[in-house]
C-alpha cells in the first residue's frame, strides 16, 4: 500500500521557473509541454522541436526535464536494432536498473517503439544545451510514485487532484487536458526539485543519470520496503 509522503504537503517554489516535456518520438504526434513558476501551471500540446524551443524560451526556465532518454547504454553507438554492440551491451542502461530495484517500473530506452523517441531526446537536448539551457532526464512515472500519487494509467482523476493538494494551481486542476500534459507537469515538478536541491541521481554518470526527487516519506510499495532493507 502507497502513502502520501511527508513533504508539508507542498513541492518546491524556486526563483527561476522549470519546464517539462513529455516528448513523443515523432512531431506527427503532438508532446506535452508544462512550465512551472510560483506553483503555477501552464501547459500546452505541441509538435515540433522548432514550437518546443520557441514555446520553452519565452519562459526562459531555470531547467527543462525531458521525458525521455537523454543516453545510449554504455557501449551502444546507434538506437537501432543493427548496432553491432546490442546483444553485448543491450538495451538498457544503470538507471533503469536501479529504479525497477526500487520498484519503478519503466521502458527500456532501445525497444523498437522507444527508439525514435530516444534519438529525438538526445537531440532535443544538445539543441537546448547549445543555447545556454540546463536539461535532465527524469520519470514522471517514478515522480508519482515517489510522491505517492497514482500513475495516469491508474487513476488519472486522483493524479490530478494530488498535484493541486500538493500545492499547485491552474487550468489542469479544472479542465481536461491529455495525459501527455499532465506528465509534463510531474516532469516539471521534478525539475523544481532539482532546482531547490533536494534531488537524487539514478543510474551511472558517464552513462546517463536520470534526476528524481529526494524526499522524506513513509512507506512505498512493498518492492521499495524490500530494497531499502537490503541495503
Amino acid at each position: 500500500m502507497e502513502t502520501r509522503p511527508e513533504i508539508g504537503n507542498h513541492i518546491p517554489t524556486t526563483e527561476l521557473p522549470a519546464v517539462g516535456i513529455d516528448l513523443t518520438g515523432s512531431a506527427s504526434k503532438a508532446s506535452g509541454w508544462a512550465a512551472i513558476g510560483n506553483l503555477a501551471v501552464s501547459t500546452r500540446r505541441i509538435f515540433t522541436d522548432a514550437e518546443l524551443i520557441a514555446e520553452t524560451i519565452k519562459v526562459n526556465p531555470g531547467v527543462i526535464v525531458l521525458d525521455s532518454p537523454l543516453s545510449l547504454p554504455a557501449g551502444r553507438i546507434s538506437v537501432y536494432d543493427d548496432d553491432p554492440g546490442r546483444q553485448r551491451y543491450g538495451i538498457t542502461r544503470a538507471c533503469e536498473r536501479e529504479m525497477l530495484k526500487r520498484g519503478i517500473r519503466s521502458y527500456p530506452p532501445l525497444i523498437r517503439s522507444m527508439q525514435k523517441l530516444t534519438l529525438r531526446g538526445i537531440s532535443l537536448a544538445d539543441t537546448f544545451r547549445t543555447l545556454g539551457y540546463q536539461v535532465i532526464e527524469s520519470f514522471p512515472g517514478g515522480i508519482q510514485d515517489i510522491l505517492g500519487l497514482p500513475r495516469k494509467q491508474k487513476n488519472l482523476n486522483s493524479l490530478i487532484t494530488g498535484l493541486a493538494e500538493f500545492g499547485l494551481t491552474g487550468q489542469f486542476s479544472k479542465t481536461r487536458i491529455s495525459h501527455d500534459e499532465i506528465d509534463a507537469i510531474c516532469a516539471a515538478v521534478g525539475g523544481l526539485f532539482f532546482l531547490a536541491d533536494e534531488y537524487e541521481t539514478v543510474g551511472d554518470p558517464y552513462e546517463g543519470l536520470i534526476i528524481l526527487p529526494k524526499i522524506e516519506y513513509t512507506q512505498r510499495h512493498s518492492e521499495t520496503a524490500e530494497y531499502k532493507s537490503s541495503i
